[in-house]
């Protein structure tokens, strides 16, 4: 394997220390950054040109660039933004909308795909997509691409046809953007466009009407008509975590809303409640807490849970490569937290800081993950998680400034052990 270092300012790689502790807590949840002994277990990295085998063209709205010119052969295995670790190793990845926004991901077919890390090799094997998602009930009441959206549009890209009416959801439909698993095996996903609760069964069949957020909609929300927007586009829920119960779930938003900005809020994000009932349906209950960031121009990469009362964040600017600075991975503690209420942040993990003595991936000590959008976490024990990034395929800027950025996979080994609820495993 090449080398994949990247030489970064020293400004990006200033965090060091060893051993973890507690923070000291501002009122609004900013605590005074914790030292971290965090350290590189593994790597590996699945190409960007990674496509589903037989499947549909795509990339049609899209220009693509020099080095992966647009339409593309088949439907791209990327953009992870949402994770789930299986017992056997492998991982469950979420595709994203496709290429950016609705506007150019009609032709991408929202997927869940399973992918095998091997941190001996360096290589991640793409094993199998599990379902392309679809609203065979109708229960999504406007008009999807591929059930009239398409025939409707007054033009289409070169080489494109409308396809038979079948049902499956493209990033024209929805923008799916974290992933949890339920108890019963049936899956939930957080979305941006509405934003929404979206709940499928193991086909990936929709098996509810989207799930509204109360008193949000962003620019993309299909029902929003002439009302003005509450949060920008892109800004739903990057985040889902799942009690350890499996009774409740927990989206997070990836930017502020419209009120909270006009309260002078704008670094703060609303972490939702939504119970599931006992007939498997979710619902919001309006509460919501806060979580502070650290610079209104960051975001949410991604948010999960450890036990009942603590998750995990990442928050991030929005540079890569040589201006990327900011990457970072907080444990989050909502414990006698009031509705509105800040939850409290202690710094894991810094991305741009990483020791890395073993020199994994090929990289040197430290290590960095300079990407854009760092979208995916999971545990994989009481000491280890794994980190992924979403490559925004075929952009480039993460390692290269010219190839793509592929899905890196990276093992990290804890300073000190979270007390995982181990139903969360």
């Amino acid at each position: 394997m090449t080398s994949r270092r990247l030489s970064l300012p020293a400004a990006a790689i200033a965090l060091v220390g060893a051993t973890l502790v507690a923070p000291t807590v501002a009122a609004a949840g900013r605590p005074v950054p914790a030292p971290t002994g965090a350290e590189v277990l593994g790597f590996s990295v699945l190409p960007a040109e990674t496509y589903v085998p037989g499947s549909e063209a795509s990339g049609h709205w899209t220009t693509g660039n020099a080095a992966v010119p647009a339409p593309y052969p088949g439907q791209p295995v990327q953009g992870f933004s949402g994770t789930h670790r299986n017992a056997d190793g492998s991982y469950l990845v979420l595709s994203d909308n496709g290429f950016g926004s609705k506007a150019n991901s009609q032709d991408a077919l929202l997927a869940l795909h399973r992918i095998r890390p091997n941190t001996t090799t360096g290589e991640t094997a793409y094993e199998t997509t599990l379902f392309t998602f679809s609203d065979p009930h109708r229960l999504i009441p406007w008009q999807t691409w591929r059930d009239g959206g398409c025939a409707a549009a007054g033009s289409l890209p070169a080489g494109y046809s409308c396809p038979t009416a079948d049902r499956q959801l493209t990033g024209w439909d929805f923008d799916p953007e974290s992933l949890q698993v339920g108890t019963d095996g049936t899956f939930w996903v957080g979305e941006e466009f509405g934003p929404y609760l979206l709940h499928f069964d193991g086909q990936g069949e929709l098996l509810e009407a989207p799930v509204a957020t109360p008193g949000v909609k962003s620019p993309s929300n299909p029902t929003l008509g002439s009302a003005t927007p509450d949060i920008a586009n892109s800004k739903g829920f990057e985040g889902l975590a799942i009690s350890p119960d499996g009774r409740t779930l927990y989206p997070m938003l990836e930017g502020s809303t419209a009120d909270d900005k006009a309260a002078g809020l704008a670094a703060d994000l609303r972490i939702y409640e939504a119970p599931i009932g006992k007939d498997g349906t979710a619902s919001f209950t309006g509460d919501f807490r806060r979580y502070r960031m650290e610079d209104p121009a960051n975001a949410l990469g991604d948010f999960i849970a450890v036990n009942k009362h603590q998750f995990l964040v990442i928050e991030r600017d929005n540079g890569q490569g040589p201006t990327a600075v900011f990457k970072r991975i907080y444990l989050v503690d909502t414990r006698g937290v009031a509705d509105g209420g800040y939850v409290t942040k202690t710094l894991l993990v810094d991305l741009m800081n990483v020791p890395n003595p073993k020199g994994a991936g090929g990289f040197g000590d430290p290590f960095t993950f300079p990407f854009f959008t760092i979208e995916d976490v999971e545990l994989v024990d009481d000491r280890t998680i794994a980190v992924m990034n979403d490559n925004n395929f075929p952009a480039a800027g993460g390692r290269s400034s010219t190839a793509p950025d592929e899905n890196e996979f990276v093992l990290i080994r804890l300073a000190s052990a979270l007390q995982v609820d181990h139903r969360l495993l």
